[in-house]
């Protein structure tokens, strides 16, 4: 495929067709990896950068994994692409820690919207438009999440374009201060988390008519206030029940003509 910069079609090497309406996007090779093992089938469609492309079926049905890697300019560009090659349907899950002692090992936290203190989500609007998921996909994590008996809480999150609130080692502890007061800040707002990606993803998602939201996995151990990737899964397979949630749903929209489906009243 032609390049007009060094991106397109993540190096030139994914074509219309290649991606799937319904695409789940997160941090890490490793994790896509992950996620397409467990579809029905799936291949490779890119290695570029910082992006790995699957796609595959779930179910039966076509989707899609992307990773994006660190931060709102690789996430942008990810979703960029994403969008122009054909999704229209966009979860991204990923790992995080606590701002404040709210949440147990392994919890769930799943985006109302995100604090745009990214940087890269300035660059498409102003500062006062927000950063929202789409309640489709909140409502459908929500179930998916009861479905599989895992806790969770539903909230805002932040973005950063730094190190993240919590995290006061920066290199001579040149930015002990600065992320002291912007967890601070957070904290009585009541934001229940920070990662990079979000907001970005968030914002141009509405901005370009796409469906999208995020779910994070507090990875936190608090026993020994260190890293513990073992409920890394979790999130995976959250994010998988998500989106099968989200094509059933969208099967019953169509069989029946409407726009949206909303809970029935008793």
């Amino acid at each position: 495929m032609p390049q007009d910069y060094v991106h397109r079609n993540f190096g030139g090497k994914c074509k219309p067709g290649d991606i799937a309406p319904y695409v789940i996007v997160t941090g890490s090779k490793s994790r896509v990896r992950n996620v397409a093992s467990r579809w029905d089938s799936h291949k490779e469609i890119a290695d570029d950068y910082e992006f790995l492309i699957c796609t595959g079926t779930l179910h039966g049905k076509p989707i899609s994994a992307c990773s994006t890697g660190i931060g709102g300019m690789s996430v942008a560009i990810a979703i960029e692409e994403l969008a122009r090659l054909g999704a229209t349907t966009i979860l991204r899950i990923g790992v995080t820690s606590p701002i404040d002692d709210e949440f147990e090992y392994g919890d769930l936290i799943l985006a109302k919207g995100a604090v745009r203190w990214d940087g890269t989500s300035h660059g498409y609007v102003m500062a006062e438009y927000p950063a929202i998921a789409h309640f489709e996909v909140l409502m459908a994590s929500m179930v998916a999440a009861r479905a599989l008996n895992y806790p969770y809480k539903s909230g805002i999150i932040a973005d950063m374009a730094s190190l993240g609130p919590p995290t006061h080692d920066g290199y001579r502890s040149y930015l002990t201060r600065n992320t002291e007061l912007m967890e601070e800040s957070l904290k009585k707002a009541g934001v229940l988390n920070g990662t990079g990606e979000a907001a970005t993803m968030l914002v141009q998602s509405s901005i370009y008519g796409l469906r999208s939201g995020v779910i994070n996995v507090n990875l936190v151990n608090a026993t020994t206030k260190s890293w513990d990737p073992t409920e890394d899964d979790r999130v995976v397979i959250c994010g998988l029940e998500t989106m099968s949630i989200l094509q059933r749903w969208d099967d019953l929209k169509s069989e029946s003509g409407n726009q949206y489906t909303v809970p029935r009243a008793k």
